[in-house]
Formats: structure tokens, sequence, C-alpha cells
């Protein structure tokens, strides 16, 4: 396991949970907040092996103690997970008591519990107001950590009880050490880190040629997308939607190739992702005004957000689909 304090590109939260361990004031319940392969389980499972370390150096594990050992081989007893049964979409009611149960037992070796909840959105109303209970009245050795990539998810009062930090996309500089240390060559990795949205778990997976297709494949159905046309509009919403979360891979496509036209519109090509694609990006931009593209791209967040919520895939994509054209349109009365 990674130290606390080798995470990589998140310093500001690095430092805040370093002065709280040094201060001996580690909040009972903390929300990690931030977009997929950002470090925010990196960082709660580092957190923890601090904790749970008999020889901690330096806010830091040693490492080497037999509890740093069982957490690297993930086999400690005092650690527990909670994410959605394989056959299930939500976090169930079920799941969160026996997680109180467990919770309320002493540690085994540790001086502490702690619970990783992962994705902690994934909670129903049952379940969230289920765990609010031991947010209220936590147990005295225990530690909760909760992911999202979308706290506005979570029910306010979840939100009030923890420690709300905010995890940034890491830096393409970062990701282009990352995937160095993981065996990319430097150029392949400079050229692949603009596309991986500040996630490095989204960059070990791409492909430079068939993203780059992939992406290609997007811009040229939003260019061609025409309300005029409304079969357009069904035919590649049919096309483009499959399973939610292959949806949702979709739309970080799309706010990507968004971002782009509204950098191309308002800045020039300084730090545009897509490089690959500047001419096609340029021709689209053209087609809008910024104000247009701001609000396109307000909408495939507001889209992407649906999505992680309960809306239909194939649905929110036609109205994607539909309101980026009328956008598109108004730009050009």
């Amino acid at each position: 396991m990674i130290q606390l304090g080798a995470v990589k590109g998140q310093e500001r939260v690095i430092d805040a949970l370093a002065r709280s361990l040094s201060a001996n004031r580690v909040a009972h319940a903390y929300l990690f907040e931030g977009p997929e392969g950002c470090g925010r389980r990196t960082t709660a499972l580092a957190l923890i092996q601090v904790l749970f370390c008999r020889q901690p150096v330096d806010e830091n594990a040693c490492g080497s103690c037999p509890s740093c050992r069982k957490l690297a081989t993930g086999n400690h007893p005092d650690l527990q997970f909670l994410s959605p049964l394989p056959d299930k979409r939500d976090i169930s009611i079920e799941q969160v008591r026996e997680l109180q149960q467990v919770l309320s037992l002493r540690p085994y070796e540790a001086t502490r519990k702690a619970c990783l909840i992962e994705p902690a959105d994934r909670m129903n109303e049952k379940s969230a107001n289920a765990l609010l209970k031991t947010l209220e009245e936590p147990p005295g050795h225990a530690i909760i950590i909760l992911l999202t990539t979308q706290a506005d998810l979570l029910l306010a009062t979840i939100r009030s009880r923890c420690q709300h930090l905010r995890f940034s996309p890491l830096q393409d500089q970062v990701i282009e050490e990352l995937m160095q240390q993981n065996g990319f060559e430097p150029t392949l990795a400079a050229k692949l880190a603009p596309l991986a949205e500040g996630s490095i778990e989204r960059a070990l997976t791409l492909d430079g040629e068939s993203d780059e297709a992939r992406r290609h494949e997007l811009l040229t159905c939003l260019a061609q997308t025409d309300t005029g046309q409304i079969n357009t509009i069904f035919d590649a919403a049919e096309s483009l939607s499959s399973s939610r979360e292959e949806t949702l891979v979709l739309c970080t496509l799309l706010v990507s190739l968004v971002r782009d036209l509204l950098l191309l519109r308002t800045v020039g090509q300084t730090g545009i992702a897509n490089r690959f694609l500047t001419a096609e990006l340029t021709a689209e931009a053209s087609r809008f005004t910024s104000d247009a593209i701001m609000a396109a791209l307000e909408l495939v967040l507001a889209t992407r957000r649906a999505i992680q919520g309960n809306a239909n895939p194939k649905l929110a994509l036609e109205h994607l689909l539909l309101g980026y054209d009328q956008l598109r349109k108004g730009s050009m009365k």
C-alpha cells in the first residue's frame, strides 16, 4: 500500500489529513468526493493504514508491522468494505445494519475499526437513513469513509455529519508520471495523459488508436445531429446508449469534447485535450457562440448527473442531443 505522504496530485487533501493526524483530531466520518481515478480510494486506505499502524512515523505508516502487512494483503479483520452486492444496484438497508453490528464490537487487533463505503451515492433512502443513525452516534473506536463522485446525490443530513474533502482531477503531468510507473513509454504517456480527464484509472485503460476512433465517432455524431431530422436524434441515442456504466463513460468523453469546443471558442488551442481532433473541433466550435457552448457543457454535465441517478440512459441521451442541436441552431440565428 502507498504511504499517505506519497499520494500524488492531492497535496491539499493530504496536508489537511496530515494536520488532523498530527493534532490527533481525526474525524469519525469523512466524505471523499472527486472523479474516478483521482486517488480517493488510495488516500482512504493510506489514512486507515496510518491509524492502524503500530509504529507510525511522521503521519505515515511504517509499512512493516503486522497491521500494515495485513492491510497490504486486504486481510485486516478491523477493515470493512461496503458496496452494492454483485447483482444489485444499491447498497441495501440489510447491509448497513450488518455493518452497524460489526462496528459496535470492539476492534480485534487495531485501536479502532474502519469502514470504506464505495460508492456512497448507491445507498437508497432507507439504507442512508439507517447509516445516519451511526453517523449521529458513532462508536468511539470507528472511522467511516464515504467515497463518491458526486456528493449532492447523498442526503444532506449524511453530508453534514462528515468532514467533506474534495479531490481534484489529476494534472496531466501527474498522469504521465503514474503511467510511466505502470510501464507506459514516455512518448505514449504524454500523448494519452490529456485524454484521461484527470483519472489514472481511465489512463491505464486507454488504447491510443481505439480511443481516438471512439472520440472521433462521438464528435461526428454531435456534428451531424439535426433536430430538423428527428430520426437522427433517435438513431444516435440508440447507437450510443448502452449499460448505465458504459453510458457514463460516454458522457465523460462528451465532457472532454465539449470542453475543448469551449476552449477553442474562447482562448484558442491552449489546453485542449483532444489535440488530434483540432481541425474537426475548430469547425464545430465555429457553429456556436461562447455562451451556447457553455450551456452545452452544462447540459452534458447535467445528463451525466441524471444517469448517475436513475435516469434511463437512452432517454437522457435523446434529451442531450436535442438540447445540443437547439443551442447550436440558436447560435446561428
